[in-house]
């Protein structure tokens, strides 16, 4: 496997740039997408990648738990996106942008309250800034400010 210059999987969020936990959430990010786009199940995606990424069972756990309640829960986080954000079809938004934001829902959730609030949106607007386009972050942090409000 090619690897860039600090050893990570080329292509891959390099590990001194973000904690371990934003790290299992952008594994989670990137399995929703690449099964959006193929069609494909998210958890062994997500165990792949995590695996891939070597970074340890527990955020490995943690990433796969992210995938898994996304895709078992998918038409509620949706229908909770609708009413988060009516004016904004959940098939019309970019792949990245509608997962980042399931994964937010789903943590926020489903989570039992393990991580506050406001650390859940800061981080989803920081893996819209890395993944997302131009303006991912602004509308992340707008339809998920209204979870805070």
């Amino acid at each position: 496997m090619w690897r860039d210059d600090d050893g990570s999987p080329a292509g891959t969020i390099p590990r001194d740039a973000i904690g371990c936990r934003r790290l299992a959430r952008a594994v989670a990010v990137q399995a929703l997408y690449e099964a959006d786009v193929t069609g494909h199940a998210g958890r062994p995606i997500a165990q792949r990648l995590a695996d891939e990424a070597g970074i340890g069972t527990r955020h490995g756990e943690f990433a796969v738990w992210l995938a898994e309640t996304v895709e078992s829960n998918r038409v509620a986080l949706d229908e909770r996106l609708h009413e988060l954000a009516p004016a904004w079809p959940i098939d019309q938004l970019s792949p990245i942008d509608r997962n980042v934001l399931r994964i937010a829902i789903a943590e926020l959730d489903y989570g039992e309250g393990k991580t506050p609030e406001k650390v859940v949106v800061n981080e989803a607007v920081e893996l819209a800034t890395l993944f997302g386009s131009e303006g991912s972050q602004k509308f992340v942090n707008g339809v998920l400010g209204t979870v805070l409000g």
